[in-house]
């Protein structure tokens, strides 16, 4: 990480502010995959086009992408405090 991140200042805003972008996009395909094969059969045969389907899929995985962005920001400042 000296490579990248000669100060530890800018180490330490990179961990706060670029990680969970990071962890957002790394865990968005995954989570649209789960949600494509618990929630797709059920919403083909409630919504006729199957376009509907990929927009509510696509919706409600930025949706959870949002809360677990929110989620473990939250657990990291209980765990390393505030001011860490």
């Amino acid at each position: 990480m000296k490579l990248f991140f000669q100060d530890e200042d800018k180490k330490k805003q990179f961990m706060k502010n670029g990680l969970p972008v990071v962890f957002a996009v790394a865990w968005t395909p995954i989570i649209w995959m789960v949600l494509a094969a618990v929630l797709g059969p059920v919403l083909e045969r409630i919504l006729p086009v199957w376009q509907l389907v990929v927009l509510v899929i696509a919706i409600l995985s930025i949706l959870a992408m949002v809360m677990l962005v929110r989620l473990f920001r939250i657990l990291g400042l209980k765990v390393f405090g505030e001011n860490a």
